[in-house]
């Protein structure tokens, strides 16, 4: 009884001491993973603003935080589709957030829309134009924000073209959300956009510059990458990037891609990847191409020749289609993750029914997990066709249903 009374005496003189030393808290919460300290948050007002300050996040990472797994979003008929989850690494496999976006009641369904730095921009699924809502959800902590309509009540029926998140949690503890929807002025030559941009500090939107003329082939609502303070549109020779600080428009160069095709373009831990596949007889061959840290020019990373995949997974091949064809292999990068260190640098490939990661450095590759049989071509439609009917090859997922799950305590 004594050693337990003690006992008892030096916890209660423990956290007597520990409970207003803010500095040894703070020591203390640095070292708990992520989910510890989701429930922290909830203990006390003063231990939430501890842990999600912008102080707090710059010496927990202080540099940027690497992703630590993938969501898929499914091709499917539901009102809210299914996500499949990816964990990057099979020892001590994070656990996914979710499987269906269902933080807030939309009638349409939720889809995704971006992953940047933790946070995700999400948008109504089964609807297109003024009745779609726009979210910025942090999948972490389950909080969320409603971005408002453009122009406030009477304006809602603005063509949206495209919206993209900005946010750097290691410049600021504000994001800002680009939109890029159809003028409402009328030009006599050629349709013009406009840009309206967001902030979560001033909470509502804003009218930049003036209407703009740009090709129609740019993918404004799917291809944007937010990357050193600016959104980077693909687009060839006609590439675009919107510096958000300066709120301008100018090109960017990219690099030779005669004869190839761009597999991959994202961001990663502060870097900026694009992926060029191109073919050789049977073989196929990945470029990635890093972007200098001033925006002006790309070079060559790492060459990857997958023919060590091929052999390993024979079933990729579609026989049916020329060796030389774009075709013949079925096979698709996902994304392009740095790690923490350079050296851990990996890239994310689907197959058919399967997700593998191949190590850059070493080019060793494993299976990160498989998926039923739940392609857009099931098998057994052709059991009443020709024998010698080969069944067709299909991919579940591409570059665009792909998001990066990055672990983040930004309190929205």
């Amino acid at each position: 009884m004594k050693i337990i009374k003690i006992k008892n005496c030096i916890s209660l003189f423990s956290a007597n001491e520990v409970i207003p030393n803010e500095e040894l808290l703070i020591e203390i919460f640095l070292r708990l993973p992520v989910k510890s300290l989701v429930r922290c948050k909830c203990v006390a007002k003063k231990w939430n603003y501890l842990i999600t300050s912008p102080e707090s996040t710059r010496l927990r990472v202080p540099c940027f935080n690497p992703a630590r797994g993938l969501f898929l979003h499914c091709s499917s008929f539901l009102i809210n589709p299914l996500h499949e989850f990816v964990p990057f690494t099979l020892e001590n496999p994070i656990q996914s957030p979710f499987h269906k976006l269902i933080f807030v009641d939309d009638p349409n369904g939720i889809r995704i829309l971006q992953s940047c730095n933790g946070l995700l921009l999400c948008c109504s699924f089964r609807v297109y134009g003024p009745n779609e809502n726009y979210y910025v959800y942090n999948p972490t902590t389950q909080q969320f924000v409603t971005l408002p309509r453009l122009g406030g009540h009477g304006q809602s029926s603005k063509a949206v073209i495209g919206m993209k998140l900005a946010f750097d949690p290691w410049k600021s503890p504000n994001y800002k959300v680009i939109c890029i929807r159809l003028s409402d002025e009328v030009f006599p030559d050629d349709q013009h956009y406009q840009v309206e941009i967001y902030s979560s500090e001033f909470k509502k939107w804003r009218v930049v510059g003036s209407p703009f003329l740009a090709r129609y082939d740019i993918g404004f609502r799917y291809t944007g990458v937010y990357w050193n303070g600016a959104i980077y549109w693909e687009c060839g020779d006609n590439s675009l990037r919107f510096n958000v600080e300066q709120e301008m428009f100018d090109k960017f160069p990219m690099p030779n891609i005669k004869e190839s095709r761009v597999a991959y373009y994202g961001e990663s831990c502060g870097y900026l990847y694009l992926v060029q596949v191109y073919r050789r007889q049977k073989l196929c061959f990945y470029n990635i191409y890093e972007m200098n840290s001033d925006g002006t020019e790309w070079y060559v990373k790492y060459q990857v020749n997958v023919e060590d995949v091929v052999n390993a997974f024979p079933h990729m091949i579609r026989h049916y289609h020329d060796p030389t064809d774009w075709n013949y292999l079925a096979m698709s990068v996902l994304c392009v993750v740095r790690g923490e260190k350079e050296e851990e640098a990996f890239m994310i490939l689907h197959l058919p029914k399967m997700v593998i990661r191949y190590n850059l450095r070493d080019k060793t590759f494993y299976k990160l997990c498989e998926f039923g049989n739940n392609s857009t071509i099931e098998e057994n439609q052709f059991e009443d066709e020709d024998e010698d009917y080969e069944v067709p090859i299909s991919l579940q997922f591409d570059r665009f249903s792909a998001f990066q799950y990055v672990e983040s305590l930004f309190c929205m």
